[in-house]
């Protein structure tokens, strides 16, 4: 059985094809777990009425927090042995988890993942298509993931940081025999929510290093992600920023157990991932015109340069490549002038 766990706030018009798209997939046994996370909107009914449609649907209402711990009491009541995860914004084309199961059994794999059609506000669809297909080991995928963090490649990602794409063996998130403690949402990161659980999935396995702790893809791409760009101004809340940047530190902590020829880009790409929210904060700074906003955001700077000072004295940061060195001096030191010079940048690239 497949449990696909989808939380569910306010979701609109947007539930229906999400929903359809899970219950029209062809595999023989599969949960839904509609996790209504306090909406106030109609779609906890919505939920409650998919629920006494399909017998294979599961609703659970709780109060507002948060979509991790939305995630979490999912996973708190499937029963799968296989885990996977939807927005409910979302839809899936049909075959995806079909496709993903035969790709586990073909390969013993424990995690397997497809490619991504990323559709922007704008109505422009962005897609990788080769067909093309891979088997990582949880160091590879470690890396690839950190290496690929931070860089503009959207569509052309192979490891997606996103848990969405995915179908995991459900032991991942239970007690392990050995003591294992099952890997759960940090409700802390709820900006970037998903990437420390692919690092804690991807680093099990890479220590487990057995035959079956692999991770499959393909570059097919069954997963329709609607990348809604008028909410990324969501992204430069305050509590967002925090979680990006939390998230952040666990990149560079993950990136610090790397093998010596792969931890300099690791380590680079931790600080880059950190310098996309330091400069969002900037920005958000500069745009705002409530003096209570301000306030906070300037607090937040300062949240992050303690951080950035505590990456400093680590023994990995040495690996940094110069040029993040020299704008990390300038994020700590000289920030009045780091931020002028970058609103600048910004303005005149945004102008090309």
């Amino acid at each position: 059985m497949i449990s696909v766990i989808v939380p569910v706030y306010n979701a609109g018009d947007w539930l229906e094809p999400c929903v359809r798209s899970i219950l029209e997939q062809s595999v023989p046994e599969l949960e839904l777990i509609l996790v209504d996370d306090g909406s106030t909107d109609d779609s906890g009914q919505n939920c409650d009425a998919y629920e006494a449609e399909d017998d294979r649907v599961v609703v659970i209402h709780r109060k507002n927090g948060g979509v991790s711990r939305a995630r979490n009491t999912g996973l708190e009541r499937a029963r799968g042995n296989h885990i996977a995860f939807v927005d409910c914004d979302d839809y899936i084309l049909p075959g995806m988890y079909e496709t993903l199961l035969e790709i586990t059994e073909r390969t013993g794999a424990r995690i397997a993942m497809c490619s991504v059609i990323d559709e922007r506000e704008s109505g422009k669809v962005l897609v990788q298509e080769s067909g093309e297909a891979k088997v990582f080991t949880g160091e590879d995928a470690l890396w690839t993931l950190l290496n690929s963090m931070g860089e503009a490649r959207g569509h052309q990602e192979t490891i997606w940081f996103s848990v969405w794409n995915k179908i995991y063996d459900a032991g991942l998130f239970r007690a392990g025999a050995g003591g294992e403690e099952p890997i759960r949402f940090r409700p802390e990161t709820d900006s970037a929510e998903d990437l420390p659980v692919n690092l804690a999935a991807f680093r099990r396995l890479a220590e487990a290093g057995g035959a079956k702790d692999k991770i499959a893809y393909t570059e097919t791409p069954f997963y329709f992600w609607r990348n809604r760009e008028g909410s990324q101004s969501l992204l430069r809340a305050p509590a967002a920023l925090r979680g990006g940047v939390q998230t952040s530190m666990l990149l560079f902590d993950a990136a610090s157990s790397l093998p010596l020829e792969r931890k300099r880009a690791g380590v680079t790409a931790a600080l880059r991932h950190f310098y996309w929210y330091y400069t969002a904060c900037v920005y958000a700074m500069s745009r705002t015109e409530d003096e209570g906003a301000k306030q906070e955001y300037i607090a937040l700077r300062e949240e992050m340069i303690d951080l950035l000072k505590i990456l400093r004295s680590c023994t990995a940061y040495r690996y940094t490549e110069t040029r993040f060195r020299a704008a990390v001096y300038f994020m700590i030191h000289l920030k009045g002038i780091f931020a002028a010079v970058w609103l600048r940048y910004r303005k005149v690239r945004r102008s090309a």
